[in-house]
């Protein structure tokens, strides 16, 4: 009775170490998988120029590959829909969206709708007004704040961040899970005033916001000026709502660029005293206790990309979560 009780039990001993073994290589073969989804580029920052200096005569030509740059200076007469630098500016993407700015003297920032999760805008080509497989621009941004620009507010008008000595983009940092551009402002001119500043831009992977951190280098903004910001004034409505720490505006509704439905959203810190004001053009933040630095994140959905947002209570819950 002993030897079989022992014999019994090693039998269900083996069985059960070769049932866990199947269930440890499954386990290994998942971590493994996930060890590699997880290793996987998610964020990306592109800077792209053509090898040849730009020449106002050619904006429209296109005669090489694309290099990727970490720093260029902005040429005094880049003009707009120039295709010396690719998309018109830098551009930072993540898993679920993309962003850029005009590089020239409009500096407005624009929205790319995803389609994939894969970074690919380094890869797209000029026809990205169209919806393609990958996605597509997705805001008409024209003279307006777009999605997020920067903007001072002087003398109840605003002024964009347009007339500069010098404009210099970077990449700080092009990472796995977080990507950074730096823009420099020397001589920034607003009226009668001069001033230096930086903007400070990021994305993080797997968020549908990028951030803004303005600040004035040596001083402050002159008397009587604010940081701004704000969003394109395609829908004539706009939601805004706080709570003790933060403040936003945000709609939902028909204003893509291809007439389909888009939320946007600005989310800044109550203590910067974020305050809307009227704009035939924009619906529009100004931050009344930012005299030296200011930060706020902007944030889209688009009715096709990978976010699932189909209505505006959704986004309203998207848009809370980003704070």
């Amino acid at each position: 009775m002993k030897i079989s009780y022992i014999i019994c039990c090693l039998f269900l001993a083996n069985a059960i170490h070769f049932s866990c073994g199947l269930k440890t290589d499954n386990t290994q073969s998942n971590n493994s998988q996930q060890n590699n989804d997880s290793d996987k580029k998610a964020t990306q920052a592109v800077l792209m120029t053509q090898a040849t200096p730009f020449s106002i005569d050619e904006k429209n030509k296109i005669s090489g590959d694309y290099i990727d740059q970490q720093r260029v200076i902005v040429p005094k007469d880049l003009a707009p829909q120039n295709k010396w630098i690719m998309f018109e500016g830098p551009v930072l993407e993540n898993d679920i969206i993309a962003y850029r700015y005009y590089a020239d003297s409009r500096h407005r920032f624009d929205i790319f709708g995803k389609l994939v999760p894969d970074l690919v805008m380094d890869t797209v080509s000029w026809n990205y007004h169209d919806i393609m497989d990958w996605g597509s621009d997705i805001l008409k941004v024209g003279n307006s704040l777009g999605l997020g620009s920067p903007a001072i507010y002087y003398k109840d008008s605003l002024y964009t961040l347009s007339n500069c000595v010098e404009k210099t983009i970077q990449v700080l940092e092009n990472g796995d899970n977080k990507s950074s551009i730096r823009t420099t402002f020397k001589g920034l001119m607003i009226d009668d005033n001069t001033f230096d500043l930086i903007q400070d831009w990021s994305i993080s992977a797997d968020k549908p916001w990028s951030e803004i951190h303005l600040r004035i280098l040596g001083g402050k903004l002159p008397a009587g000026m604010y940081f701004a910001t704000g969003i394109a004034k395609h829908l004539s409505d706009i939601k805004r709502k706080e709570d003790n720490t933060y403040s936003y505006l945000m709609n939902w509704g028909t204003q893509s660029f291809h007439n389909e439905d888009m939320g946007m959203a600005i989310i800044a810190g109550r203590d910067f005293m974020p305050e809307q004001i009227e704009n035939n053009l924009s619906h529009t933040f100004v931050f009344k206790n930012a005299s030296q630095e200011v930060k706020y994140r902007f944030l889209a959905v688009w009715e096709k990309d990978l976010n699932r947002v189909k209505d505006e209570e959704s986004f309203e819950d998207l848009v809370m979560r980003s704070q």
